[in-house]
């Protein structure tokens, strides 16, 4: 029997395909290209992995079956030649903050590994380094000691503020401790007493004493073991000899001044996903809340007895209250009044308010205006600020233990902000495991470096003879990794960073060195624009790692736009030859030859240069106004001092990790937009902004979905549904039945919705081994509406046919209605013209949301205003054909009167732009720099910049 060549696909319907039959050669590196929406990803991911997935699962247990979502075939006759398949599609970073890079590529396992393994631990107290020793080593050495003495064994918990002590003493008791040392003096949990809330106390928990017999030896090795595991798994014990022992006892075994012993270590003593392990205060997070100072001014124009304040602080409704006390003594003691503007009061008396009286005691007077005296009046008592005492009251909410879930009190939450946890600063585990290092450095040390650095200190590591077999072998592991994530263009992240801050496509290149990690052969992996984020000097890395995939024995298919993959590819299918109803064939398939001489493929009309992106004939003049950043330091921008230019196109450029997205997004943007709406967040780390009065509004066009459920669409975001459903209510039928314009929304509950299926179309059947069954609805077909609503009809159309239109056919369909004819012409400039009305927004991809987006805008421009709009990488799944449609629609922008800056690295964007800000000269701690900046010329002609080798080129070509 001779061996399948290829992966034969015949009868494809799925979606918009156009029941194409298709070979794709196996072994080979494959790309699917066309332009948006032509059918690209329902052949790949649909119908190729989507069916190489549902047959996997097919072949499992029934009881398997039952604890996995099982998939519905694609509309497909047969698919023949399929391996097991695996998806690297453009999802960014799992959002939980618990998730970093680290977790997702498993390498946090190997170095917690490590760190157990070979480990050096240290004295909490004075860093002495400490060895790992068992249970049963602790309880052998103890038993040495002369017959009679007496010792008692110690847990160092953690230093604790008099605020925490009661949620502390609380845990204690219930794990069944009830003596302890607080700073050194005895302290029994039965006992009440209050602690100063101020000050830092040294708390350690009694574990056991005993006099030493011949039989102790079990009892101490059993107690100890308790101790670890009782007392969250610590990792450190003391060893107190009542009246006093020779110091040589502790010589070699634990610290000889401080008497702390290092117990043996397992890995999950450095995972912070472990609460035993991870910091109390952040529970592992790195982040915690803290009170934003800002928040709690609601009217800075108003006075604090007017309402200044948010009321969660200062109500001035409640005379006889103890704030109102407080706020009369504060305002008597410093000299300033309740009825100035809180905006107007001098800045120190702002500090004492949020910071407190800084230790210094304040006599609580009667204010004049209350009817009754308050208990508290005429004691004396430090005022810690009303920054301290939220954070307080969080502590208290949050760690209540009479319910099992804790309870998040918002009226305070609406006044935090997350930032670095103060007691971890970010390391997310304990101090008592930072402590343990390899090398010299500790698993957040490691975490933080970026991987070329971890890679070298790994490989520069020596190990002591007991241990070098197993800690080699770990590090062996590690580095293999790491190289894969460096070769493939992730050089600059590091281990700690979140996986929430991870683009679409860095993610995709991390599991795509996972893969290659694993070494399989015989596999079919479907990717999904691989280049996306890529500046052009990195994009030969990961069309080498496809190569790799490709030569150890594995099909390889990519979905992608860029002409560079498309040249390394084997063979290469073009979808189209438009978009939506208008794809879905196969336009031209084979070689980089066969595509480029194809006189339909509108790809090969690029790659011939037959067709291609001009050059603006000339660039639009910079004037005399800028938006001027000082000091910008988020992440790991380097003090940047930055003038912005108004009234042009800016593209920021730079290599992946130069700080584009920190300069733009953290700071301009959110800076901007507390400046223009009072947003409650907070800006990256800067200095000053200064020309935010010559913007009118900033707008972020991300591509953040633009609904959250099935009935949002795009005729729903644009703004032209309400339009169209007026239009049916005023029909004479609709007049005569007395419905209104409500009445046609699909989320209206009692209007002309089906009420079968509430407005969704389908019926969703869950079964319990097999794929939920989505189903047309018996009653309204899936036409969404019920009857009586269908039977309104304009213009010969119902509102279910309406919503079946797409974009084009409706700007044909509403050319006389001038407010709907504007808006839907522009979606369809922007090459929208294949989207349905309504289509589902869970549907569209991150590329086509942003489009929606830039539409909305671009409609309800109004002349004067002067706005500022960001995009961060629009061209993401683009042609080039439609990169072309888009630059149109943003120059005019410009042409308005406005502002427009794009992130990208797309050189076609780049020699369009106005300005160019590079940013450089590499990525992570090596970047964070303003390599260059002026004209696309300009930046050609800087020898310094990466961007500048590539735009060089690319302008010289179309001269």
């Amino acid at each position: 029997m001779s061996v399948r060549t290829t992966i034969e696909i015949s009868g494809a319907k799925q979606n918009n395909l156009k029941n194409i039959s298709v070979e794709i050669p196996r072994d080979r590196l494959t790309v699917i290209t066309g332009v948006s929406g032509s059918g690209k990803s329902s052949l790949a991911f649909d119908v190729i992995y989507g069916e190489g997935q549902r047959r996997f699962l097919d072949s499992i247990s029934n009881f398997a079956k039952s604890r996995i979502s099982q998939l519905k075939k694609a509309h497909v006759d047969y698919v023949r030649g399929l391996s097991p398949v695996i998806a690297i599609e453009q999802k960014k970073g799992n959002n939980n903050p618990r998730s970093t890079v680290g977790t997702v590529t498993d390498i946090n396992d190997y170095l917690r590994l490590l760190f157990s393994a070979a480990g050096t631990g240290a004295c909490p107290e004075c860093s002495r380094p400490l060895k790992q020793l068992s249970a049963a080593q602790i309880a052998e050495h103890i038993s040495t000691l002369p017959q009679g003495a007496v010792v008692e064994l110690r847990a160092p918990v953690y230093k604790i503020f008099g605020e925490d002590y009661d949620y502390t003493f609380h845990q204690l008791r219930e794990k069944g401790y009830r003596n302890l040392l607080v700073d050194g003096e005895p302290f029994s949990l039965a006992e009440k007493r209050e602690l100063d809330e101020t000050k830092e106390y040294s708390l350690e928990v009694i574990i056991d004493r005993f006099t030493l017999k011949q039989d102790t030896y079990i009892q101490l090795a059993k107690s100890i073991e308790a101790a670890m595991l009782t007392l969250d798994e610590d990792i450190m014990i003391k060893v107190e000899v009542m009246g006093g022992v020779d110091p040589g006892f502790y010589a070699g075994y634990g610290c000889p001044e401080h008497h702390t012993f290092l117990c043996e270590m397992q890995p999950f003593h450095f995972s912070f996903n472990t609460p035993a392990s991870a910091c109390h205060t952040c529970l592992g997070v790195g982040l915690s809340y803290v009170v934003e100072p800002r928040f709690l001014v609601v009217s800075p124009e108003k006075s604090i007895s007017k309402g200044a304040l948010k009321k969660t602080v200062f109500n001035p409704a409640g005379k006889d209250s103890y704030r109102s006390v407080l706020m009369y003594s504060l305002s008597q003691k410093y000299d300033f009044s309740l009825d100035t503007p809180f905006n107007e009061l001098p800045k120190h008396i702002h500090d004492i308010l949020f910071y407190g009286t800084k230790g210094e005691t304040l006599p609580l007077l009667q204010p004049p205006d209350s009817q009754k005296k308050n208990w508290i009046v005429g004691r004396d008592r430090p005022f810690w600020g009303f920054v301290h005492e939220l954070e307080s009251w969080y502590k208290h909410y949050i760690r209540k233990t009479s319910t099992s879930e804790a309870f998040e009190p918002t009226f305070i939450k609406d006044c935090m902000i997350e930032k670095i946890c103060p007691e971890c600063h970010g390391a997310r585990l304990k101090k008592q495991r930072l402590q343990v290092t390899v090398g010299g450095k500790n698993i957040d040390q490691l975490s933080r470096m970026q991987l070329p650095e971890l890679r070298d200190f790994l490989e520069s590591l020596a190990f002591e003879e007991e241990i070098r077999d197993v800690a080699e072998s770990i590090v062996r592991e590690v580095v293999t990794r790491i190289t894969l994530l460096i070769e493939i263009g992730l050089h600059y992240i590091h281990l700690g960073r979140r996986s929430e801050s991870i683009s679409g496509g860095e993610m995709q290149r991390i599991k795509m060195s996972t893969q290659i990690s694993s070494e399989l052969m015989g596999m079919l992996y479907v990717m999904d624009e691989p280049s996306i984020g890529l500046h052009p000097r990195d994009s030969d890395r990961v069309i080498d790692t496809m190569k790799k995939l490709r030569d150890i024995g594995n099909t390889v298919i990519v979905v992608e736009h860029d002409l560079d993959t498309i040249r390394s590819a084997d063979h290469i299918i073009e979808i189209g030859p438009g978009p939506g109803i208008h794809g879905g064939t196969i336009v031209a398939s084979g070689t980089i030859d066969d595509i480029a001489s194809s006189p339909d493929s509108a790809t090969g009309r690029y790659l011939s240069g037959k067709s291609s992106i001009p050059v603006p004939k000339k660039r639009r003049n910079l004037g005399d106004t800028f938006l001027s950043i000082q000091g910008a330091r988020e992440n790991n921008l380097k003090n940047v001092d930055l003038d912005i230019p108004l009234g042009v196109f800016i593209c920021i450029t730079g290599v992946s990790g130069s700080g584009k997205s920190s300069l733009i997004n953290e700071i301009l943007y959110k800076q901007l937009k507390v400046l223009k709406t009072g947003a409650r967040i907070v800006a990256g780390e800067h200095d000053f902004l200064f020309g935010a009065d010559l913007v009118n509004h900033v707008i972020n066009i991300d591509q953040t979905p633009i609904g959250r459920n099935s009935k949002s669409n795009p005729a729903t975001y644009i703004g032209i549904y309400d339009k169209i459903r007026d239009l049916f209510a005023s029909q004479p039928e609709a007049v005569k039945l007395g419905y209104q314009s409500i009445d046609f929304s699909l989320t209206h509950a009692g209007g002309t919705r089906c009420e079968h299926c509430s407005g969704d179309g389908i019926n969703v059947t869950s079964l319990q081994f097999m794929a939920d069954i989505e189903t047309i609805c018996p009653v309204c077909k899936g036409m969404r509406f019920s009857q009586e609503g269908l039977d309104i009809k304009y213009r010969g159309k119902s509102i279910a046919d309406v919503l079946e239109m797409t974009v084009e056919e409706a700007g044909e369909f509403f050319r006389d209605h001038k407010y709907l004819c504007h808006k839907l012409g522009i979606m369809n400039e922007l090459g929208l013209g294949y989207m349905r009305l309504g289509q589902s927004s869970t549907t569209l991809s991150g590329g086509e949301a942003q489009r929606v987006k830039l539409a909305y805008e671009l409609s309800k421009i109004k002349r004067g205003a002067h706005n500022l709009y960001i995009l961060d990488e629009p061209t993401t799944g683009l042609h080039l054909s439609d990169i072309q449609k888009l630059l149109l629609s943003l120059n005019k922008l410009v042409d308005q009167g406005h502002s427009v800056i794009v992130i990208e690295h797309h050189l076609d964007v780049m020699k369009s732009a106005d300005y160019i800000i590079d940013m450089g000269p590499e990525g992570g701690h090596q970047g964070g720099y303003v390599v260059a900046e002026g004209t696309p010329e300009q930046i050609a002609g800087n020898e310094q910049s990466h961007t500048g080798r590539y735009l060089r080129t690319v302008l010289e070509c179309q001269r």
